[in-house]
């Protein structure tokens, strides 16, 4: 008689489930950190309430305009069509807080395929290492911890790209390239990048050219003519004034000048300490690895900026190369265990990886430190006057709104920042989260009201600092913080 042949598991090994699990765990964390920021109104109109209006027109079935960014379509503001995905989880739960949690599982998930190349590279101990130090990088926790924005989606994309091309997986790649190109305009330069290093250091030239040609196209064809016909002006986002008006002189410029573009890459303080931060985070080891050329387009977009925000280490302009740098940091380990191939290697390598987390936590914990964003929320107390306001503004009306308020009320047409339009069906402002973030606007906030109130608006709401006015509507009274700040004193 044959013997039976064992069963296979439908389960995945321990080996297999961990990375997995790692990512579980920290997307849990994360959607914890960004519920209950935006809980506490500490989210903001921008990043996302703007994109929140967007994605719920998709849910509609609509491309409505957007009256925050005030652009027709936010097409035309950045490319992102890969947001449509996003609206079928709007008839799910329709609320806001489906972007952070959409955001924190692609932010988690792009762990595993670090997880999976270090393990083939370094071992299983150093691969659990590399992969915690992804998920606690501070640029990873920055992101977190400022709202939502759609560049999480490239951050996957660009990790399992990366893995793909590491083990040759076509297929795979491929699938990740179209969802990086419809994730944002610049991914396009990334993942030339990446063919870049298919083309120099493996060799694999048809592939190599075709992705280099099919990106440049791509980004070319979207900023130059798509992007500007769906706005119906040029693309707005070119703040490389050091190097020139525009794309063709600014390369003329590098060209000639190629010393004065490489210095614009150092000369600034905050310039310096973004290098340290995201080289440092990974003991500068990334710098050894040929994987470095695909973080290139990352680094040049934001350091020969003349935009200061850019070389902050705060938001999500550190998300995309999180997973670059740490491929490149294997790479590099990699490299080095080779060359001294012994069995003090192996130990070698665990001890750089528990290195590579001891700096990575320093860095994100001690130095960058983007959770302190959490401690300026407010209380729950406070939290729950404040949207016991919202509750009495209509779903289908028209708004004006203070900025910590838009991403709470952002699910209609029309939705307005208060310094854009004050003629809406409601308007609605919390004076402390306002104040406490623009000081110098208490002028206008007490012209806004006292004007709306001579308008005609009534004070549907008015709980401690609290403010919501309807266009004749009936009024109550003013509470005690209302009364002392529009008779010129504090709230």
């Amino acid at each position: 008689m044959r013997e039976r042949e064992p069963r296979k598991r439908w389960w995945p090994s321990p080996a297999a489930a961990l990375p997995i699990g790692l990512a579980v765990v920290a997307a849990a964390v994360y959607a914890a950190v960004g519920l209950d920021r935006h809980n506490h109104f500490g989210s903001v109109a921008f990043d996302l309430g703007v994109q929140d209006q967007t994605v719920w027109g998709y849910s509609e079935l609509e491309m409505i305009p957007n009256t925050l960014d005030m652009i027709r379509n936010l097409l035309g503001d950045h490319f992102h069509p890969i947001l449509m995905a996003i609206a079928p989880l709007y008839w799910i739960w329709n609320d806001v807080r489906v972007l952070l949690l959409v955001q924190a599982g692609l932010l988690a998930a792009a762990g595993i395929p670090i997880f999976w190349w270090a393990r083939r590279q370094l071992g299983l101990a150093a691969a659990i290492l590399f992969e915690l130090a992804y998920l606690i990088f501070w640029g990873i926790l920055s992101g977190v911890v400022f709202d939502f924005h759609h560049i999480a989606f490239a951050v996957p994309a660009v990790s399992f790209a990366l893995y793909a091309v590491l083990t040759r997986n076509n297929r795979l790649f491929w699938a990740m390239l179209a969802v990086g190109l419809l994730t944002r305009e610049n991914i396009a330069l990334t993942f030339a990048a990446i063919g870049v290093y298919v083309l120099l250091v493996q060799r694999r030239w048809q592939l190599g050219l075709a992705v280099v040609a099919i990106c440049s196209a791509w980004f070319a064809l979207v900023v130059e003519v798509v992007m500007p016909a769906i706005a119906g002006a040029p693309y707005r986002h070119w703040t490389y004034d050091a190097l020139g008006s525009g794309p063709g002189a600014a390369l003329r410029n590098i060209v000639r000048h190629p010393l004065f573009a490489l210095k614009l890459l150092f000369d600034n303080p905050i310039k310096l300490r973004l290098w340290g931060g995201l080289l440092g985070a990974w003991l500068f080891l990334p710098l050894f690895s040929p994987l470095f050329l695909v973080a290139i387009p990352s680094l040049l977009e934001r350091l020969w900026s003349s935009n200061p925000s850019l070389w902050s280490a705060s938001f999500d302009y550190s998300m995309v190369i999180a997973p670059i740098l740490a491929f490149a940091a294997i790479d590099s380990l990699q490299r080095i265990a080779r060359l001294i191939g012994s069995e003090l290697a192996r130990i070698g390598l665990a001890l750089a990886s528990a290195a590579i987390v001891l700096a990575g936590a320093i860095l994100t914990f001690g130095i960058a430190q983007p959770l302190d964003d959490l401690r300026t929320d407010v209380s729950d107390q406070q939290a729950a006057t404040i949207q016991s306001c919202l509750d009495v503004i209509s779903p289908a009306a028209s708004v004006s709104a203070s900025t910590v308020l838009v991403p709470h009320l952002s699910h209609r047409r029309q939705i307005y920042l208060l310094a854009a339009r004050t003629d809406t069906d409601y308007i609605a402002l919390d004076l402390a989260t306002e104040l406490d973030e623009y000081p110098a606007t208490a002028g206008t906030l007490r012209a806004t009201i006292n004007t709306a109130l001579a308008d005609g608006y009534g004070m549907s709401c008015s709980k401690g600092t609290t403010v919501v006015l309807q266009r004749g509507g009936t009024s109550t009274a003013m509470s005690p913080e209302l009364t002392s700040f529009l008779n010129g004193g504090g709230y």
